[in-house]
């Protein structure tokens, strides 16, 4: 009997986690363009950030996902502590629709809906009919799961023991709805899921096995557990988004607490929505809902009062983000996002060596200006895009492994990478050029009229060539792409020109071997330049 009833909701319990760990990852990639555009719909408008984390959270179908990847935005400096609260605001909300999908009560249905989830994602064959597919699997998982614990629950009604053991955590009194709550917390915590621990409060609240009240009490608690999960994030996290976690739980504690403080009162305001005696995983599902609209809606006009308590008390530990992109750890549960970043900070990228290309252009116009400063400006912007492509192999390949991700995503992962490679690349060059030219001046050897003409061909062909391959892939355009190939051949002519015309000409009677290998080497690194250019149109054109 025993064994029975232990194997029951033990598989019960680990098929509906995995149920809803199906449907979080399903939604996620099938609200991946949405989430894309996370940060630019965000303002300093409270409201909106709101709305948007209750968006978000109902998308992704998971409080700690949202609540993590804010925070991880945070951490990167793209949104600011008060930003950051109000998105947790909204997820708080977004969560509760969880308890909705589980009061449809449809746990007879799980298998046949798992079952035919499975044959499809067998049969299916693009990626976004996969994905669907998987994440009705997960649904059938949630409903299935809660159908075994059910079952396996119910000869448990008959027995004393158990009874008794329920409660002692009944919520008959103050004391008896704070240990609810610390019970609900507690296990909130260890799971770290509150939809598993509402799920497995349902599942007892339907057996009978615990009262109303005492259901009630540790949903309550169950929102204080799950805030767990964000202060874990946040253990190698800056100041700031420590402190957004910190405020996570200090929303979430002081509602339990008034919540708690007017306990009986508050059964009585949820009795305006429904009888629980009716149906009670919709008064449940309720009550969660209440709690949370609620919690919002008194503590929303004091964001900025408390972003400003957290300042003073939480105080700033002198660390200095040492990345270089917005591209945060915490961001890496939710792949959508992280290459859209990627694809922000590649752009930045692009916008780097468009200055670098700017700068000497200005040398050609003015050999003087090559000053140690400047060329110790060049420099440290090399330096910087030689992190750039660093911080962003790195986070894009923990991406590239996860065997979850869709071919699409793969797809502008892998052209993510190919541009930030060849871009840092063509950096390198460019600072070379850099390095001839300062070569020359400080010896004071001057390129002559006819040389200078061939290397302002060169330098603004392949300016032209860098210019509409940084277009094509910010408009994501294969088309110009391809079309950039007339550029590729430009460069390679102009400079096989330029070489065959030096040697057949003969070197000039006032040259010296400094000025002729400094003239060669620049000339051979623009066309190394176009060459790493060329292996961007390659890397989209593969297939």
């Amino acid at each position: 009997m025993y064994l029975d009833i232990i194997f029951k909701v033990l598989g019960g319990l680990g098929i509906f986690l995995y149920g809803m760990d199906n449907m979080s990852s399903g939604m996620q990639k099938l609200a991946g363009k949405r989430l894309k555009r996370f940060l630019a719909i965000l303002t300093t408008n409270r409201i909106v950030a709101i709305l948007m984390g209750m968006f978000v959270t109902m998308l992704v179908q998971s409080s700690s996902v949202s609540t993590v990847m804010t925070i991880g935005f945070v951490n990167a400096s793209l949104l600011t502590l008060k930003q950051a609260l109000g998105v947790i605001f909204g997820a708080n909300i977004g969560t509760t629709i969880t308890g909705w999908i589980l009061a449809l009560n449809i746990g007879k249905y799980g298998l046949p809906i798992l079952g035919i989830a499975v044959i499809a994602h067998m049969f299916l064959k693009g990626d976004k009919a996969k994905t669907r597919a998987l994440t009705v699997m997960g649904l059938g998982m949630i409903f299935f799961g809660l159908e075994l614990m059910s079952d396996g629950l119910k000869p448990v009604r008959n027995m004393p023991e158990f009874v008794s053991l329920f409660q002692m955590f009944s919520a008959d009194s103050y004391l008896g709805v704070l240990k609810a709550a610390a019970v609900g917390a507690l296990v909130t915590a260890i799971v770290q899921s509150s939809s598993a621990t509402l799920g497995i409060t349902i599942t007892l609240a339907v057996q009978g096995l615990i009262n109303y009240e005492t259901a009630v009490a540790l949903v309550l608690g169950e929102n204080v557990g799950t805030t767990i999960t964000a202060i874990l994030a946040t253990l190698k996290a800056n100041v700031n988004a420590k402190r957004a976690a910190y405020a996570h739980t200090i929303i979430n504690t002081f509602g339990v607490i008034w919540v708690t403080a007017v306990f009986p009162y508050y059964l009585k305001f949820l009795s305006l929505f429904g009888d629980h005696d009716t149906n009670i995983t919709v008064a449940i599902a309720t009550a969660h809902t209440v709690f949370n609209v609620t919690n919002v809606i008194l503590f929303t006009p004091f964001i900025g009062y408390l972003a400003d308590f957290l300042c003073k008390i939480v105080k700033d530990d002198g660390r200095v983000n040492e990345r270089i992109t917005k591209i945060d750890e915490l961001m890496l549960k939710t792949s959508g996002i992280v290459v859209e970043q990627t694809k922000v900070e590649v752009g930045n990228m692009g916008k780097m060596i468009q200055l670098m290309f700017d700068e000497v252009k200005n040398v050609y116009r003015n050999s003087k200006v090559l000053t140690d400063e400047k060329v110790k400006e060049l420099r440290k912007i090399e330096d910087d895009l030689d992190l750039y492509q660093k911080e962003i192999t790195d986070a894009n390949f923990v991406i590239l492994n996860n065997k979850d991700i869709n071919d699409s995503l793969r797809r502008d992962i892998r052209n993510n990478l190919i541009v930030s490679d060849e871009y840092e690349t063509v950096s390198d060059y460019l600072m070379r050029i850099t390095n001839s030219l300062k070569k020359l001046q400080d010896n004071i050897i001057f390129l002559t009229e006819q040389e200078m003409k061939v290397v302002l061909g060169l330098h603004e062909k392949t300016n032209e060539f860098f210019k509409n391959i940084d277009r094509a892939y910010q408009e994501k355009n294969p088309i110009l792409i391809k079309e950039c190939v007339l550029n590729a051949k430009e460069v390679t002519s102009l400079y096989k020109n330029a070489k065959k015309n030096y040697m057949d000409f003969g070197i000039k009677a006032s040259a010296t071997t400094m000025s002729t290998t400094n003239f060669m080497d620049i000339i051979n690194f623009y066309r190394r330049v176009g060459d790493h250019l060329t292996n961007i149109i390659e890397g989209y054109t593969e297939k």
